[in-house]
C-alpha cells in the first residue's frame, strides 16, 4: 500500500501542484488528504495503477503464496504473488480431497469451496496424517454467517503406517504425498499463505473488478470517516449480512446510526490490502478482502487485521460479512 500511496502522491505533485498547493494555502493539509482519499475511490485511478499486473488470483500488497486447489481436476498448485506478477512454484496431480460440493455440515467428507488462510507447519500426533499438516481456517466468519459447521480442515500426508486413502478416508482435508510434502513446506514456508479451493470451474477475476473494489472500498472508508450513514449502509447486503456471526443487518444498522449520530471526527486509515476472488458452489462474484485497520477518534481507537467478505453486483460492493 505504501507504493501505491507514494505513486498516488508522486501524480497529485506533479499533475496537480498548483491545485494543491491552492488547496492547502487555503484550507490545510486536512483537506489535501481528502482529495488524495477521494481519488483512491476513483476507479480510473486503480484502473491505470494495476494495467501491468497480473491480479487473476488477486491483488496483494505484499509478497502472497496462494496454494489452488481444485477438487475436480484433483490437482495442488502453489502460486507466488509478488507485485502483480504470478509465478507457479508447486504441482501435485492426482491429489486427495473429500466427496464433491461444497461444505455445508460437519461429518458430510466434503472438502469445502472458498479462500482461507493457511497456518503454520505442525505435527498433528497421528501418524495417519503423515509427517505433518497445515491447518486452514475454515469454517470462517462467511461460512458461519452461512450455516456451515465442521472444521479441522488440513492439508497434510499419508498415512505412516501404509494405511490406503481414499475420497472418503480424507474427512474433507486436501492429502498431499508423503515424498512432496517437504518440497510443498519449502514453498509456502516464512510466507503468507492462503489456501483456495474451487469445485470444477477456474476461479478468477480481472484488473476491472479488482478496480471497481478498491473504489468502492475507499469509497466505503470515506463515508465512515465522514459519518455518512446512508452511503455507508448501503454498501451492506441486508438479507444476508451478519456482523462477526452475531449481529444481523438490522441491529448492526441501529448501532451505526446511534455512533454516526455523534458526529465525531473519525481517522481512518487502511493498509496491508488483500482482495481475493472467493470459490463458492454458485459461481458468483464473491471476494475476501483483508487489511490492517487503524482506527482513531476521541473515545475510541483500535489496530488491527480486518477481513470482510463481499459480493460485487453491478459495479457495487455489498458486504455480506465482516470480522
Amino acid at each position: 500500500m505504501f507504493k501505491i500511496l507514494f505513486s498516488l502522491a508522486f501524480f497529485f505533485v506533479f499533475a496537480n501542484a498548483n491545485n494543491l498547493a491552492k488547496i492547502y494555502l487555503n484550507e490545510g493539509l486536512e483537506a489535501v488528504e481528502r482529495v488524495l482519499e477521494q481519488e483512491l475511490a476513483s476507479k480510473e485511478f486503480w484502473s491505470k495503477e494495476l494495467k501491468d499486473k497480473n491480479v487473476s488470483l488477486g491483488y496483494y500488497d505484499n509478497d502472497t503464496a496462494i496454494v489452488l486447489t481444485n477438487k475436480g481436476d484433483k490437482i495442488i498448485k502453489v502460486f507466488y504473488y509478488n507485485d502483480g506478477k504470478i509465478e507457479k512454484k508447486f504441482t501435485q496431480k492426482d491429489v486427495l480431497t473429500g466427496l464433491s460440493g461444497d461444505k455445508e455440515i460437519e461429518g458430510d467428507l466434503k472438502t469445502p469451496i472458498g479462500f482461507y488462510e493457511l497456518g503454520k507447519k505442525f505435527y498433528p500426533g497421528d501418524p495417519y496424517y503423515g509427517p505433518f499438516a497445515f491447518a486452514t481456517t475454515y469454517p470462517n466468519i462467511l461460512d458461519r454467517t452461512l450455516g456451515k459447521t465442521g472444521g479441522g480442515i488440513w492439508i497434510h500426508g499419508y498415512p505412516l503406517d501404509g494405511t490406503r486413502l481414499d475420497t472418503y478416508k480424507t474427512r474433507g482435508c486436501i492429502a498431499v504425498h508423503n515424498d512432496l510434502l517437504e518440497e510443498f513446506y519449502k514453498v509456502v514456508a516464512d510466507r503468507r499463505t492462503y489456501a483456495m479451493i474451487e469445485e470444477k470451474d477456474k476461479i478468477t477475476t480481472n484488473i476491472d473488478e479488482i478496480s471497481t473494489l478498491l473504489a468502492n472500498l475507499f469509497t466505503w472508508k470515506e463515508s465512515w470517516q465522514n459519518n455518512d450513514i446512508e452511503r455507508y449502509l448501503s454498501f451492506y447486503d441486508q438479507k444476508v449480512f451478519k456482523h462477526n456471526n452475531k449481529y444481523k443487518y438490522e441491529q448492526f444498522a441501529k448501532t451505526k446510526e446511534r455512533v454516526f449520530s455523534k458526529n465525531d471526527k473519525k481517522i481512518i486509515k487502511f493498509s496491508d490490502l488483500s482482495i481475493s476472488p472467493y470459490p463458492n458452489i454458485k459461481n458468483e462474484k464473491i471476494f475476501r478482502i483483508g487489511f490492517y485497520e487503524d482506527y482513531d477518534t476521541k473515545n475510541y481507537k483500535f489496530k488491527g487485521d480486518k477481513v470482510i467478505y463481499v459480493r460485487l453486483q453491478d459495479s457495487k460492493m455489498q458486504i455480506l460479512a465482516e470480522q
